[in-house]
């Protein structure tokens, strides 16, 4: 049942990403290069897959308030930066929001490519895990989830196929325990007050958490259970990739996002202080959070779309039972390149010399 659940996602928002393509309005003119004296803003609109952000979300952020944005000439305030509750409520999004670019988990992206939906990924805010599974007192073991209370988003969602994935770890299923929908922010009110059991959150949310309720505890890091998975994308569609204007706009944002994410790693304290502007979060929690972040090189300096972890995870997403084998997508019909590549030359070629570097 819940498997057919997936795939109605699935096919939602394929409906959806291609009203994308057709209510989008290109610019009137395309975004300069990086250099050029830009005459006139091009407003571009942002959807951020989780609200408040966590600070694996925050370059779009940092863009903004640096004026990376404005460098290549496009127009992205606060208003631009759109939130919605998890990856496949921002490919939603798009249709009534008229984004331009979505962030989302790469998992429902995957799903979406995998039925045919006329969109890809062009790049990435982090290409590693860095979630854990949260859980209260007294689990101890990922058995001891049989029978708990998992927050989730809903089916098909990031942290629905977290606990799927975790759960398939140790031949379980999400039958033998209960799903309960809640926000992302509501993951940790609800395991701080007890009417969850278990949850998976991302770093500063878990510290955010433990400054609460100092007994929980995690009973697994994902990026242990799933070492090789490719977490998230901006997703565009098709029609865009294919229209000129909207092309060159593209590659001026992931030109000021790649050099955000470059910038996070060098300037620590300015990092922390436009995080806890976005998050809501104490310095303390996204202080212990951005540490963890930095030295895992969570944060893509590159394109930060390795086939290798792309192809792990679409074999993952086959066994766990999110996509079928027959519908499994190629790399080339879920990642465009080129506009990264694009970006990459715009910011004097690739990062290199550190194993962290994506």
């Amino acid at each position: 049942m819940k498997s057919k659940k997936i795939w109605l996602v699935a096919l939602l928002i394929i409906v959806m990403v291609f009203s994308v393509g057709c209510s989008s309005q290109p610019a009137s003119t395309p975004a300069p290069a990086p250099g050029d004296q830009p005459k006139e803003l091009v407003p571009f609109k942002i959807g951020i897959p989780v609200s408040p952000p966590c600070l694996v979300h925050l370059a779009p952020y940092l863009a903004m308030e640096k004026g990376f944005f404005e460098e290549v000439g496009l127009l992205v305030t606060e208003e631009d930066l759109i939130e919605f509750e998890g990856g496949v409520q921002s490919l939603r999004g798009s249709a009534s929001g008229g984004l331009d670019v979505a962030g989302t988990s790469a998992d429902p992206l995957i799903i979406a490519a995998a039925a045919g939906g006329g969109v890809k990924g062009i790049g990435t805010y982090a290409p590693k895990l860095s979630v854990s599974m949260v859980v209260q007192p007294g689990i101890n073991s990922i058995e001891d989830l049989r029978g708990k209370k998992i927050g989730i988003q809903e089916i098909g969602g990031f942290s629905e196929v977290m606990a799927r994935a975790l759960l398939d770890s140790v031949g379980m299923s999400p039958d033998d325990v209960q799903y309960v929908n809640v926000s992302t922010a509501g993951r940790v009110t609800g395991l701080v007050t007890g009417q969850i059991d278990a949850a998976p959150l991302h770093i500063d949310q878990y510290y955010s958490a433990l400054s609460e309720k100092g007994d929980l505890q995690i009973v697994a890091n994902m990026w242990d259970i799933l070492p090789e998975w490719w977490y998230s994308a901006y997703m565009v569609t098709d029609e865009q990739l294919a229209n000129p204007e909207q092309r060159a706009n593209l590659v001026a944002f992931e030109t000021a996002i790649m050099k955000a994410q470059r910038f996070m790693y060098e300037n620590k304290e300015e990092t922390i202080d436009i995080a806890v502007k976005y998050t809501k979060r104490s310095r303390e929690a996204e202080s212990k959070a951005y540490d963890f972040l930095a030295e895992g090189g969570i944060w893509a300096v590159n394109d930060g779309m390795p086939e290798n972890m792309l192809e792990y995870t679409i074999n993952k997403q086959v066994e766990i039972g999110t996509i079928e084998e027959k519908n499994k997508p190629t790399f080339e019909q879920v990642i465009d390149t080129s506009i990264a590549e694009e970006a990459l030359k715009n910011l004097g070629g690739r990062m290199t010399g550190d194993p962290r570097w994506y």
